[in-house]
C-alpha cells in the first residue's frame, strides 16, 4: 500500500539521511520515479523532505525533523523493546510488533544495539500459570464494537454453567494476568464486568451508544477491583510445601515464605475466606501439609474422612 510505503520512506531518511533515489528505490523495491512522486507527496503532507544536487547530495529530511526519532535515551529505549508476550495479538492486533520493528530499523546503530539488547534481556510474560486459552476471534470482534460504540449482543455463561441472552455497551476491554474482562454497560443502565472466556457468542449490532461524558476505564477498573480484591473474610494458613510443588502451589494466592526445611519451604498463604482454604488444601492432599491453624488442619481431616465414608458406600 501507498501508505505504508511513504511511512517506510520516512523511517529510511529518519534513520539516515541523505539517500540517493535509487537506493531508496531499490530497498523499496519500486521504480526512481515511485521514490520522487512519494517525496513529493511527504512534502505537500507538510514532511520538511527535500532533494539536493550533487556527489554529497539526495533525498534528506531537514535536520531538527531528523534529530526527533534519534533523541531517546537509553533507558527509554529499553522502556519500548522490551520482549513481551503480546496480549494485544489475542485481539486480532498485530500492528505493535510490526511497528517497533519499523521502529528499531529506523534507528541509528548505537540505538538500535540498545533496542535489541533489551529484548534478549528481560521478558514480560502477562500470563498466568494454568491460564485457559482466550477466546481470540471472539476477542477481535469485541474490539471492533468497542472501537466503533457498537452495542452487541451476546450470549454470556456464568460460573454455574447457565446461559443468558443479552444486549450490552461494550465500553472497553481489560486483560488481568492473560486474562481478558470485557466492561460493559447492560440495559438497565448498571455496569458489569464479563469474563471473556465465558461468553459463549457475540454479534455486532449496527446500532451505537453514547459513552457518559468524562467515563474513565482504566478509573473505572481500579475502583471495580478494590472493591473486589477487599477481604471480606480473608484466612492465612501456613503450610509446608515440598520444593517439586512449590511452583504449582503459589501460582494460585499470595503467599510470604517463613522459613526453609529439609525438601521445602514453611510459607504462609492469603486465602480469601475459610471455606476457600479448606476446599483448596483439602484438594492439594497429600502436595502440602497445614502446620496452623489446627482447626484448618482438623476440617482438612474430617474432610478425608467425609471423603473415605462416600467412596465406601457403593
Amino acid at each position: 500500500m501507498k501508505s505504508d510505503r511513504m511511512v517506510s520512506l520516512l523511517l529510511l531518511l529518519q534513520a539516515r539521511s541523505p539517500r540517493s533515489a535509487r537506493e531508496l528505490a531499490n530497498t523499496l523495491e519500486v521504480s526512481m520515479r515511485t521514490v520522487y512522486r512519494d517525496v513529493e507527496a511527504l512534502s505537500w503532507a507538510g514532511v520538511p523532505v527535500y532533494a539536493e544536487r550533487g556527489s554529497s547530495g539526495g533525498i534528506m529530511l531537514a535536520e531538527g525533523y531528523r534529530k526527533a526519532i534519534t533523541q531517546f535515551s537509553t533507558e527509554e529505549l529499553h522502556a519500548l523493546f522490551l520482549a513481551a508476550a503480546d496480549p494485544l495479538a489475542e485481539l486480532g492486533v498485530s500492528a505493535h510488533a510490526r511497528a517497533l520493528d519499523k521502529l528499531e530499523g529506523a534507528l541509528p546503530d548505537l540505538q538500535r544495539r540498545a533496542a535489541q539488547q533489551a529484548r534478549q534481556r528481560i521478558l514480560l510474560d502477562h500470563n498466568r500459570w494454568y491460564r485457559a486459552a482466550q477466546p481470540a476471534p471472539l476477542l477481535a470482534a469485541l474490539r471492533r464494537a468497542v472501537w466503533d460504540d457498537r452495542q452487541v449482543r451476546m450470549r454470556y455463561r456464568d460460573r454455574a454453567g447457565a446461559s443468558t441472552d443479552r444486549v450490552i455497551d461494550p465500553f472497553g476491554l481489560v486483560s488481568k494476568a492473560g486474562v481478558w474482562y470485557l466492561i460493559a454497560r447492560e440495559a438497565n443502565g448498571d455496569m458489569r464486568t464479563f469474563r471473556a472466556e465465558r461468553i459463549v457468542d457475540a454479534e455486532e449490532l449496527p446500532t451505537q451508544f453514547t459513552r457518559p461524558d468524562g467515563f474513565d476505564l482504566e478509573a473505572h477498573w481500579r475502583s471495580s477491583t478494590a472493591a473486589m480484591e477487599r477481604p471480606s473474610e480473608a484466612y492465612d494458613a501456613t503450610l509446608f510445601v515440598p520444593s517439586d510443588e512449590m511452583e504449582a502451589i503459589t501460582g494460585f494466592y499470595e503467599s510470604e515464605p517463613i522459613e526453609d526445611r529439609d525438601g521445602g519451604k514453611v510459607l504462609r498463604i492469603h486465602f480469601p475466606a475459610y471455606r476457600v482454604a479448606l476446599w483448596q488444601v483439602a484438594g492439594w492432599g497429600p502436595r502440602v501439609r497445614v502446620i496452623a491453624p489446627a482447626e484448618l488442619r482438623d476440617a482438612v481431616i474430617e474432610q478425608a474422612h467425609e471423603t473415605l465414608r462416600a467412596y465406601a458406600t457403593p
